[in-house]
């Protein structure tokens, strides 16, 4: 095993199963989220229509911010596969910095892991954001952006997976930074975890990236910023 202070991101999450940490508890939220839509369904007699689905996959094409935690897994898996490769990283580069200019409520573009028969290319590792989707009204007006859509609101999975960013933290011993948190975008948490992966100073590269803070993440979901 590498010494502690000369192991690369990806050296250390091996040595101390974070990744499959990480996807143990993701997993089970993901499962919170499945059994509470469903109550949800059942109390209030509502069709789940997410899983007979067959439009264009809408929910794809959202605007997506996941947790630091979140990309590195997904990273892990395109390392694993051997995904992980410049051109690749070239357009997760090119997708996060247009998402980051583009107000949240303007963004309509599918996802970079859809492959062309509508499939998520990183669905055993998605993000809760994906994973906690679920409406009960008709595709078409998922794929229309409608007022109307009712969805499942996942408030007790949501404190889950951001009370799970902090023990992550915790774990990579990155200090919090105050008014800010490990959030972004879903490419680039991905590239910002490729990046990392082979370095031995990933705290201090990840610690001195410009990350948002919430006040300013959220001036961009209401589309000031």
């Amino acid at each position: 095993m590498t010494p502690p202070g000369e192991r690369t991101l990806g050296q250390f999450v091996a040595d101390e199963k974070i990744v499959e940490w990480l996807a143990a508890q993701i997993a089970d939220n993901h499962r919170a989220s499945s059994r509470g839509a469903s109550a949800v369904a059942k109390q209030h007699r509502l069709p789940m229509v997410c899983s007979t689905c067959t439009a264009t996959k809408a929910c794809c094409s959202s605007y997506v911010l996941v947790r630091l935690y979140e990309g590195l897994v997904v990273a892990a898996e395109l390392a694993r596969t051997g995904r992980d490769t410049p051109e690749l990283r070239d357009q997760l580069r090119a997708r996060a910095e247009l998402m980051e200019a583009t107000p949240v409520a303007d963004w309509f573009t599918p996802c970079l892991f859809l492959d062309g028969a509508q499939r998520c290319t990183v669905y055993t590792v998605r993000p809760t954001t994906c994973a906690q989707l679920y409406v009960y009204t008709p595709p078409e007006l998922c794929n229309a952006r409608s007022s109307e859509i009712k969805s499942y609101t996942p408030r007790e999975e949501v404190a889950a997976a951001n009370a799970l960013e902090e023990t992550f933290r915790e774990r990579l011993s990155l200090r919090k930074k105050v008014g800010r948190r490990y959030f972004g975008v879903l490419p680039r948490m991905v590239l910002v975890s490729l990046e990392a992966w082979d370095r031995t100073d990933f705290r201090d590269y990840l610690r001195q990236l410009p990350w948002r803070t919430d006040e300013e993440w959220g001036a961009a979901v209401a589309g000031r910023a």
